[in-house]
């Protein structure tokens, strides 16, 4: 019963100790939440690393909320440096496992970002973790790569630091010949740096592997040692300066100078810095004092190396329970703030939904009292409002009456443009047609038989001015039926080679008037959905352009090729252009207007706009480019939805 109770008194402190800890941390967290998000970050940063060594929990909690900001404004190298603080909070609480996955992570994203100086610090945590788990391949890898990186930014103290890093590592192994290599290169690294910690750690463990391996002049490292702290005046580095010359003075068989030297020694400054165990020159001391035949030295220095032992025993376990009850009461605290919260939450919750029904049902009340008052306002307005809408309902029949009149008139107006349409094309079309077909056989007939220039001269003028009156009226009857959507578009499968062949006679026969060569340059595996008439109309327009506006004895191209968006057909000449500043409205309607008076007789300008018309109903469109005194290139661009 008497253990339950203290138990349970355990875990209050733990738990008050906690809710102090939260209590303290929101006041953290409130203090910085007015600040801009980017002094945001750097303040939780701080908060995360000064509890490295404090609390975890708390170091969490700042962590966490970096992450949240980081994520918020979505700052990858932000979201990868809060991932490195989780590492570092992981590793000194002894949580290995936890450290690497955070690193590991840290090291995708900067390596993604190409930011080697981050790049090495997680690279060398990494080297940590495996060293304190002992595998020792993946930590001598990992310290590598960290040099290399080191050494691409020309940062010499941090290349000599992990040089340093590296032969101490390999001390640690007992590999004594690659320690003293990385070690002797991180002195040449730190050469002209003076007062540098990590420098008299070199000194220190390039004289630890001298000792190890019986080797003369170890004393110039202690010296080294000794001079680089004249500017630091470390206690510790005094204490380790002084553990060695023990070590030499005994190598030399002076074991007076060896036990003064120990006894000035504070081994629990050196039991977490020292890579060899400390408490081994005792054994050795007491070793050398049997030999020479002291035993009551040896036997002292015996009892002194197990008592320091034990005393770095005690402490390595005291550390193991110190941290296992660290884990512990941050999970028995967690669930105690946990549970806390839960009723907090529930509490708050709860007095939302009383200040929540309160307010509904003072909004409903009110909403009650003006729908009463509003109801109570428009009653007296109903009577006004129904005399208003009988009067507007008859003026709204009246308007009805009015508008099916219009309605009838719009629509006999409408049919009887379409009987007037249908009857120029109709009654006018077939004369034009029969007169130009007569005109066609006199002007052969005197072309063949009648020497009279100046009649036949005249004879081709009336020719060619039936000829264009019957084009144009062709062109205009077409324009108005694509104006009133009378044109149904009729696709079929359309090999544009075949079809392009096919066209040949009737456009040479145009051409041939001006000594003009048709070419064709067309991939025959293109097919497309078109309709057929439309393709002729437009192509027929755009030769008989290119035709009119070049000079005899010239070319006129017409290519097919396949594109991404899917095929391109076009006709370019070699004739006088198109000017710049009518480029923009060649297929406008207002062009038609402005030029009319200025225009040939014989002449309509409604080819470019019909074939821009009937390009856009099959799902395709024109374009141009034209240079004065060059030429120009038409182009009708088909969708890849009408290539077969």
């Amino acid at each position: 019963m008497l253990k339950r109770i203290r138990l349970h008194i355990v875990f209050i402190i733990i738990g008050l100790n906690s809710y102090g800890q939260i209590g303290s941390t929101d006041s953290v967290l409130s203090a910085i939440s007015q600040m801009p998000d980017s002094t945001k970050l750097k303040s939780l940063k701080k908060y995360a690393l000064n509890q490295q060594y404090r609390s975890l929990k708390t170091g969490l909690i700042y962590a966490d909320k970096r992450l949240e900001i980081a994520r918020k404004i979505n700052d990858a190298k932000e979201i990868a440096e809060t991932w490195h603080i989780y590492g570092n909070l992981y590793i000194n609480s002894g949580l290995l496992d936890d450290a690497e996955e955070n690193y590991l992570k840290a090291l995708a994203v900067f390596d993604s970002l190409g930011l080697n100086e981050d790049m090495a610090s997680i690279l060398h945590n990494l080297g940590l973790v495996y060293f304190k788990k002992d595998d020792t391949l993946k930590c001598i890898n990992y310290y590598k790569r960290s040099i290399d990186l080191r050494k691409r930014e020309l940062d010499s103290v941090r290349v000599g630091d992990e040089l340093t890093t590296m032969g101490e590592t390999y001390l640690a192994y007992k590999e004594y010949e690659n320690s003293r290599k990385y070690l002797g290169e991180a002195l040449e690294y730190f050469e002209g740096v003076n007062g540098y910690r990590r420098k008299i750690d070199a000194f220190a463990y390039l004289f630890d592997n001298c000792y190890a391996t019986g080797q003369a002049n170890c004393k110039k490292w202690i010296d080294s040692m000794i001079m680089a702290n004249e500017i630091l005046e470390s206690n510790v580095y005094s204490n380790m300066i002084n553990l060695r010359l023990s070590k030499h003075y005994l190598a030399n068989d002076q074991p007076d100078l060896t036990a003064a030297h120990l006894d000035s020694v504070d081994f629990d400054m050196l039991y977490k810095i020292e890579v060899i165990n400390p408490v081994n020159v005792f054994s050795e001391l007491s070793g050398h004092y049997m030999n020479i035949g002291n035993e009551a030295d040896a036997i002292n220095y015996k009892l002194l190396h197990r008592k320091h032992k034990d005393e770095m025993m005690n402490k390595e376990v005291q550390e193991l329970v110190s941290n296992y009850n660290v884990r512990l009461s941050i999970r028995s605290s967690e669930e105690e703030i946990a549970w806390s919260h839960e009723q907090n939450e529930l509490i708050l919750k709860r007095i939302k939904i009383e200040k929540t029904i309160s307010l509904i049902i003072h909004i409903a009340l009110g909403i009650t009292i003006i729908a009463l008052l509003y109801l109570l306002y428009n009653v007296t307005g109903i009577r006004r409002t129904n005399k208003k809408l009988i009067a507007r309902r008859e003026a709204l029949e009246e308007a009805y009456e009015r508008s099916s009149k219009y309605k009838e008139r719009i629509l006999s107006t409408r049919k009887n443009k379409n009987d007037f349409f249908s009857i120029v094309s109709i009654k006018l079309s077939k004369p034009f047609t029969g007169l130009t077909s007569k005109l066609t056989e006199i002007s052969n007939y005197l072309k063949n038989n009648n020497k009279d220039l100046k009649l036949k001269g005249m004879m081709e003028d009336l020719h060619k001015g039936a000829s264009a009156i019957e084009k144009g009226l062709e062109r205009i009857l077409l324009w108005s039926k694509l104006q009133r959507n009378k044109y149904q578009v009729d696709y079929t499968t359309i090999n544009i080679n075949d079809f392009m062949h096919e066209m040949l006679p009737s456009l040479l026969g145009i051409a041939l008037k001006k000594d003009i060569r048709i070419r064709f340059d067309i991939n025959p595996e293109i097919n497309i959905r078109y309709d057929r008439f439309s393709l002729k109309t437009i192509i027929s327009i755009l030769t008989e352009n290119s035709i009119e506006n070049s000079p005899p004895k010239s070319d006129i191209i017409i290519r097919a090729q396949k594109e991404k968006s899917a095929c391109v057909l076009s006709v370019t000449d070699f004739g006088k252009g198109i000017p710049k500043e009518m480029q923009s409205k060649i297929f406008d309607m207002s062009r038609i207007k402005d030029e009319t008076k200025a225009m040939e007789p014989n002449k309509f300008g409604l080819g470019l706009l019909i074939a821009k018309i009937m390009a856009g109903k099959n799902n395709s469109s024109i374009s141009l480019e034209s240079k004065e005194n060059t030429g120009t290139t038409f182009f009708i661009h088909i969708s890849e939805t009408n290539e077969r």
